[in-house]
């Protein structure tokens, strides 16, 4: 526990706990109303009807009222998962139902001012060291929960002998938030759809009954590609010297955004790394806005440029697949401990800006979607893939085991996620390989005959 935390719970008198449950309480119905954005003090204090000095009792500072509302988010997260409808998540059938209750509470609590786990991580991974301990934890509880449950699976021989409880709950937990990060961005179910279906799907490749490893299909939505022009502004007004000062203010706010957060980096960073003076900045950008969704343009331009690398050709078979794999896992260390995903991490700090800028967001993630799509298709065409392998469906299944699987690394500080995630993304696709069919045996020649 951080050293701003309140002292422990069990210290507390009944009625002090009370209190203490309320302002937490009262400080996740704000957030679930109002957005984190609009999240302070004296809005909690007001909420749950408590002095300044209470509220100080209770919390040293804003940030242990935050660690507060997040293990109180972790266990709503716990708590679902054992809703006695889903019967300790011990067969198929329950993980069926998992998938059920999780669009219905996705509609239910609707896309913006939720406190959804996803949504609170990607606001707060990159605020504070105790902070990010909190959500370590908080996801440790969560892998443990699901590994326990696989454990039970595999013990009543629903799963095979060679099935490893931990990776199937890490790559349920990472796909989960994935899926939650992309449906957030735009704002639509689908992409939750797919990612939810993705894990299911992929754990059943490990039934040890044959008729339930065939995967079930994901729920077909109408998905319309979103403009990417709202991102590129007219530059011809400036001169060649302005746009090279334009682009390295851009550079270094890219920079600041990865190390420290969209809402961590200030004016006067940007001013000092990029030398620059304020009034430069006002000249090419007309407010922070306008310069986070050119530091998401830059974004996009960096997912695709690392996409199209000529080690990874089209991404349209096996090998190549592979290679993606193994460059986004050697990319743990210093890319995704240590700031999440360069795309993916801006996505999460910014899932309660306006439309224009998720709207850039998740044009951003179409064109990374079409890339493995087209991919796809093409090994479908080409007899790679069964004629019911879906192109769109396994695309997403890469790109929300990629999100969620940097989003768990970068909060855990562990590898393990986006390894585990990525690997069972491009499994999950060579489930979709044609089975080989069976040859005829060759008839013996005379001379072997004769013999």
């Amino acid at each position: 526990m951080a050293a701003a935390d309140p002292p422990d719970e069990q210290r507390l008198t009944p009625k002090g706990r009370a209190t203490r449950e309320r302002i937490v309480e009262a400080a996740a119905e704000l957030i679930l109303t109002d957005g984190f954005s609009a999240f302070n003090m004296d809005k909690v204090r007001r909420a749950a009807s408590v002095s300044g000095s209470q509220l100080a009792h209770y919390f040293a500072d804003k940030q242990a009222l935050i660690r507060a509302v997040l293990v109180r988010q972790i266990n709503v997260v716990l708590d679902f998962h054992r809703n006695p409808q889903l019967h300790g998540l011990e067969s198929f059938d329950d993980f069926e139902r998992w998938i059920d209750l999780n669009m219905r509470y996705l509609r239910r609590i609707g896309y913006q001012g939720t406190p959804t786990f996803h949504a609170l991580v990607g606001r707060l991974a990159k605020s504070d060291d105790g902070t990010r301990e909190t959500l370590a934890e908080a996801y440790w509880q969560w892998v443990t929960l699901l590994e326990q449950s696989m454990r039970r699976m595999k013990g009543e021989g629903v799963l095979v002998a060679a099935a490893d409880p931990r990776r199937l709950a890490l790559v349920i937990v990472s796909t989960h938030q994935g899926g939650g990060i992309m449906t957030h961005t735009y704002r639509r179910e689908w992409a939750h759809a797919d990612a939810v279906r993705f894990a299911v799907n992929y754990l059943r490749t490990f039934a040890a009954d044959p008729d339930e490893r065939a995967p079930h299909p994901s729920r077909r939505r109408r998905v319309s590609a979103v403009s990417l022009t709202q991102t590129e502004d007219d530059t011809t007004l400036f001169t060649p010297k302005g746009l090279a000062t334009r682009a390295r203010i851009i550079e270094a706010a890219t920079d600041l955004m990865f190390q420290h957060g969209v809402a961590g980096t200030s004016m006067d960073d940007l001013r000092s790394t990029a030398s620059v003076s304020g009034s430069q900045i006002s000249h090419y950008f007309q407010d922070k806005r306008e310069l986070t969704r050119q530091v998401i343009a830059s974004r996009r331009r960096d997912v695709i440029a690392f996409h199209t690398q000529p080690e990874l050709g089209g991404l349209d078979d096996f090998q190549t697949l592979q290679a993606w794999v193994d460059a986004c896992v050697a990319d743990a260390d210093a890319v995704y401990r240590r700031g999440g995903c360069v795309y993916g991490s801006l996505a999460g700090e910014l899932l309660e800006a306006h439309d224009d800028v998720l709207d850039d967001l998740a044009a951003g993630y179409d064109q990374w979607l079409g890339l493995f799509r087209a991919g796809f298709t093409a090994m479908r065409e080409r007899g790679e893939l069964r004629s019911d392998a879906d192109p769109r469906h396994l695309a997403v299944a890469l790109v929300v085991a990629h999100q969620g699987g940097a989003m768990v690394t970068h909060a855990t500080g562990s590898g393990e996620p986006m390894r585990a995630a990525v690997t069972a993304a491009v499994d999950y696709v060579h489930s979709f390989a044609p089975t080989p069919k069976s040859r005829r045996p060759p008839r013996p020649s005379r001379r072997s005959t004769k013999s």
